[in-house]
């Protein structure tokens, strides 16, 4: 079953939103379980100063009034207020008992203070790990307090959480990971797929271009062998220009995808000279000089540059140019080409103008993109492979120069090349 492009790219399309809801949702979870495990440290440290007020009496009635003489001022700071002092030992060994009974096994500063005197006293830490040098000092400035408190500090409380969440947080990574797999995947089979579209519709315009020449040479071969055309001389001849034609049609065709190919796995590898662009215009002209007279066509030269010499390779170039003028010539019912050179900024400029059907806007940018063929609605109404501009524009910026082309439906079209002129 063949898969439309179109909807392989609905498929990617569907795909890529639901991989980004699941991510979006996963985000949500993961900070709902924060909240969550937020809550719980809550609960605990809360419960261990019910069970220190359950322990001494601190004081008078702790379980009526828990929500009021436990405040939170920040995150990680809870104070609970002292009506009756007990020995700072004592103070120091329930809560440490408690905290440890709820399961709160991170790091913890104990400190009373005393609202008479106004002063913080009896500091403690209760540490999970060995070294205990890093734990944050309490922020006495930053807190207010009017009564007599114990304060517990949990300068780690955010990581100690975190780490309750490892689980999760692993798991959504491992999820994320494969989310982003399978997305990368998509975008590559979509790719592949593309690909082998582009492979299908080369093969296709392929076998197209070279049937016609084929069918010509069969028929001439057939046409040959009958003794009705051996007595008549001048069928002879006619048969065997048709053949020589199309032969060298196919050897042309057959060099360009060989040197195509080549140069698709290898850089060009230029063979520099100094080349004067006027006479490869002609030499150009005269390689096309039996398609000329086929198309009637009429060739205007304007060949006014004052130095239209550069250093380049002098039979890329000519293929450059043959190749140019060849489209302008058969994207036209009556040709009329106007090829010329001038020197604009201390560049030389080529132009070829044809008055054929020219190209619409929204294929200008993709005409230089290998094996583009601009639509005609019959996927073979356009002759060629479809390489023929992408390895003029290759060959151009091997020169380190530029190719451009402006078009006009109806009215036709101008390639300019821009080059760097021969500074000897």
């Amino acid at each position: 079953m063949i898969v439309k492009a179109r909807a392989v790219r609905l498929s990617i399309l569907i795909s890529t939103i639901i991989i980004g809801l699941i991510i979006v949702i996963q985000a949500f979870w993961l900070g709902k379980v924060y909240q969550y495990e937020e809550k719980e440290f809550d609960r605990k440290v809360i419960g261990a100063i019910k069970g220190l007020y359950d322990d001494i009496k601190l004081v008078e009635d702790p379980s009526k009034y828990l929500n009021e003489i436990v405040t939170k001022p920040e995150p990680h700071i809870y104070l609970a207020a002292v009506e009756r002092w007990e020995p700072v030992d004592t103070i120091s060994y329930y809560i440490h008992h408690e905290l440890e009974d709820l399961g709160i096994f991170t790091d913890c500063r104990l400190t009373l203070y005393d609202d008479h005197r106004g002063v913080f006293f009896a500091k403690d830490i209760y540490s999970a790990a060995s070294n205990n040098s890093s734990l944050k000092a309490l922020p006495e400035k930053a807190l207010k307090i009017s009564y007599d408190s114990i304060i517990l500090y949990f300068p780690h409380r955010e990581r100690y959480i975190l780490s309750n969440m490892i689980f999760w947080i692993v798991t959504s990574l491992i999820l994320l990971a494969v989310l982003v797999w399978l997305g990368l995947s998509l975008f590559y089979l979509n790719r592949q797929k593309s690909m082998n579209e582009l492979q299908r519709d080369f093969v296709n315009n392929f076998s197209h271009e070279f049937k016609t020449p084929l069918s010509v040479i069969s028929l001439a071969a057939e046409s040959l062998k009958k003794n009705s055309t051996v007595e008549k001389k001048d069928k002879i001849l006619q048969y065997a220009d048709m053949v020589g034609n199309q032969s060298q049609y196919l050897q042309g065709q057959i060099d360009r995808l060989l040197r195509y190919s080549f140069s698709e796995k290898t850089e060009l590898q230029l063979i520099r000279e100094n080349v004067n662009m006027h006479g490869l215009v002609q030499e150009a002209a005269n390689n096309l000089q039996p398609l000329i007279e086929q198309k009637k066509a009429e060739i205007k030269f304007e060949l006014i540059a004052e130095n239209p010499v550069i250093s380049g390779d002098k039979n890329y170039l000519l293929i450059v140019l043959i190749n140019l003028i060849e489209n302008a010539l058969k994207f036209s019912k009556e040709p009329k080409v106007t090829i010329s050179t001038s020197n604009k900024n201390h560049y030389l400029e080529i132009n070829v103008k044809d008055n054929g059907v020219g190209i619409e806007k929204k294929y200008i940018r993709d005409i230089f993109k290998k094996f583009f063929r601009v639509p005609k609605g019959d996927i073979h109404s356009s002759k060629g492979f479809g390489i023929g501009l992408s390895f003029v524009k290759k060959i151009i910026d091997s020169h380190h120069g530029t190719i451009a082309v402006e078009s006009v439906p109806g009215i036709g079209s101008n390639f300019i090349i821009t080059l760097n002129p021969s500074q000897s």
